[in-house]
């Protein structure tokens, strides 16, 4: 499964993890209430794209992160292709 490096705003660090139909799964350092806006970065190659979105939840994990899914809103076109491509790819 392919997961991307991710920061969030104040030099939180976690992981994106998967993408589809405009719901991204991130590992976030902590956790977001429904609703609440979100933004961060995600390394796709050599590139951070800047994504902004509204949490679907949170759900503490065992290493202390937190498995967030965020509804992306206002994504740009280059964005969403970038993020279909990315988790779109075969793992070997």
């Amino acid at each position: 499964m392919a997961e991307y490096a991710a920061r969030y705003p104040g030099g939180g660090q976690g992981r994106a993890l998967s993408y589809a139909n405009l719901v991204l799964a991130v590992v976030a350092p902590q956790a977001y209430a429904p609703g609440q806006p979100l933004t961060l970065e995600v390394c796709i190659g050599e590139s951070w794209l800047s994504l902004g979105g509204k949490s679907q939840g949170s759900r503490a994990r065992v290493d202390g992160g937190f498995d967030v899914k965020l509804r992306l809103t206002n994504l740009r076109r280059e964005a969403r292709l970038a993020l279909e491509q990315a988790f779109s790819r075969p793992t070997s």
